[in-house]
């Protein structure tokens, strides 16, 4: 019946003019369990909203197949490995660059303190962990680390600027380790701190002052060894299709920063939704069905294509160096801890299917794609086989449509054929003579057996 309460339908949503319900008064409440007091505790403590987070722990699975890529040996930067063993020596270094900072900026240290304590919070919410330094100590950490960043780079940036014996810059070993460190993703400082000790100086020397960005644009190229030509360094950026200085103000942190010049001029990503089952055959088997291999110079190291007509893979050349392990897992865990697109954890597949077996990395060494002084090609396969475990990939796979070209170019019987053909029977002039002389005498064989036939 119309009237009858009983079948009208009934509403899981609140109205928007009833009060909300209301907890039992504290009169019919149960009596209180140390068990609820010690989570409720815990509730307070605790980030309920970690959208804020940049610099993490590295995962413990990717930790463990090599610790020491992740571990500062001669600087500590933010509070993860504040004190560590062997980075006590540069804690000197760190007030000397600060006292030479505050003189060069004309800043009292009064100034940056009172602006850095209005930032603790917001710090303090980039960790992945909780920080459990007290104010004092946590706003001290962020003046000498912040000031020590800033004074070094501005010393990279200018030859001129470095006034007497520097201990880092004169001693070669140290400053190739330090500047490792610094891109460490548990060894780092956001950048709005740079960004806030820096922005007091205008107002404190007349002179146009290189902004952060540009000095950031200076120490990433330099790792990315992009040599710069005189001149300003904003035409140069742009003429490169590097990230300019606005970008990098605008980054997380110097691993960040370092991501944003990797992934400039990247190819477009696959489709939505699509899910890498498979990536590459290996070099040796796409050389075996005839693709060729031509190195590009470029230092975007994603900027790979594959020319379907012509056959031909372009792979910027990878320079491998005592330095490239630590940068690139490094930059995986970055991705893996803090993105769900992750192009260089994809990139980094890629080439371990690419490179299975030490005779795929000495094709590639022939065809000149890598390079190395030192190291053997087998153990360049291990270092790619190594850097692949314990990844997940991401979402939108950017090498979705490159590596179903490179399977099919693979499947195709009539490309093994020709490629076979090429190599056993047309590799040298003298080759494609013999080859050329026995089907002319096998034609010829053919017509004379004929004629004889009918004869």
């Amino acid at each position: 019946m119309a009237g009858d309460s009983s079948s009208r339908p009934i509403s899981l949503t609140r109205k928007m003019h009833q009060k909300p319900l209301k907890r039992a008064n504290s009169s019919m409440q149960l009596p209180k369990d140390s068990v609820v007091i010690s989570i409720k505790k815990l509730i307070k403590e605790v980030d309920l909203v970690p959208s804020k987070r940049c610099i993490y722990k590295v995962p413990t699975s990717m930790r463990n197949v090599n610790k020491e890529a992740y571990t500062p040996k001669v600087v500590s930067i933010g509070p993860l490995h504040r004190g560590g063993e062997g980075l006590k020596a540069m804690e000197q270094q760190k007030l000397r660059y600060l006292d030479s900072f505050l003189t060069w900026a004309c800043l009292e240290m009064e100034e940056i303190v009172k602006r850095l304590r209005k930032r603790e919070k917001a710090v303090r919410n980039c960790y992945s962990e909780k920080v459990k330094l007290s104010s004092d100590k946590f706003i001290e950490m962020m003046l000498l680390d912040g000031c020590f960043i800033l004074e070094l780079l501005l010393r990279i940036s200018d030859e001129n600027y470095i006034g007497g014996e520097d201990l880092v810059f004169s001693r070669p070993h140290i400053y190739d380790e330090l500047w490792l460190d610094l891109i460490l993703l548990e060894n780092q400082l956001p950048l709005f701190v740079l960004l806030d000790i820096y922005n007091l100086i205008p107002c404190r020397r007349p002179e146009r002052l290189p902004s952060v960005g540009d000095l950031i644009s200076r120490f990433v190229f330099n790792i990315m060894d992009i040599d710069l030509p005189d001149g300003p360094l904003q035409d140069h950026v742009m003429d490169m299709h590097l990230p300019n200085s606005n970008s990098f103000c605008n980054a997380l942190h110097l691993v960040d920063c370092l991501r944003m010049c990797y992934l400039a001029n990247t190819p477009s990503s696959g489709p939505k939704g699509a899910k890498m089952r498979s990536f590459s055959p290996s070099a040796t088997r796409l050389h075996e069905a005839g693709v060729k291999f031509k190195k590009v110079e470029s230092k975007f190291l994603l900027d790979l294509k594959f020319d379907k007509k012509l056959g031909v893979l372009k792979i910027p050349i990878l320079h491998i160096q005592d330095s490239t392990e630590v940068i690139l897992r490094n930059q995986i865990a970055f991705e893996q801890c803090h993105h769900s697109v992750r192009p260089i954890i994809e990139y980094i597949v890629l080439i371990d299917s690419i490179i299975d077996t030490p005779a795929d990395v000495n094709l590639l060494m022939e065809k000149g794609v890598i390079q190395s002084i030192v190291d053997s090609g087998e153990s360049i396969c291990q270092l790619f086989n190594n850097l692949g475990k314990q990844v997940i990939l991401g979402e939108e796979p950017l090498f979705f449509h490159l590596c179903a070209d490179l399977r099919g170019h693979c499947a195709t019987h009539w490309n093994r054929w020709k490629a076979i053909l090429k190599s056993q029977y047309f590799h040298t002039p003298w080759a494609v003579i013999s080859f050329s002389a026995g089907i002319i005498l096998l034609i010829l064989t053919v017509i004379q057996t004929v004629c004889s036939i009918i004869d």
